[in-house]
């Protein structure tokens, strides 16, 4: 019984750690989604409509990274597919249309006493 309940308890301090682990990975994720919605607001505030690609290829320029590397662009532009679509779930952007593999997207605005749809 010592045995089993040394067991048992080894598991339970091992499931603990990973989630643990897990709450840091989830808060580091929250955070990069912010971060990318934030950007993708601000983008499609100023521009209107914008492809994921078109969005990460000026991110990627006003953050002085090289935008002629296709790895990385392709990394970006995935990123921000995520955060368009995180934002369009709470309804900061309207996703347009897709266009060829690449989602258009806009500021979804109605300018009508100042709040946004």
């Amino acid at each position: 019984m010592k045995d089993k309940r040394a067991e048992i308890h080894g598991r339970i301090t091992a499931y603990q750690a990973q989630i643990a682990q897990a709450k840091q990975d989830l808060a580091h994720i929250n955070a990069s989604i912010r971060l990318f919605t934030d950007i993708c607001v601000r983008h499609l505030e100023v521009d209107g409509e914008l492809t994921t690609r078109d969005l990460a290829e000026r991110v990627m320029i006003e953050r002085r990274l090289d935008a002629t590397d296709a790895t990385l662009r392709n990394s970006v532009v995935f990123k921000f597919v995520q955060a368009l679509r995180h934002a369009a779930r709470r309804k900061h952007v309207r996703m347009v249309e897709n266009r060829k593999g690449m989602c258009l997207g806009t500021r979804r605005c109605c300018h009508v006493a100042g709040r946004c749809q």
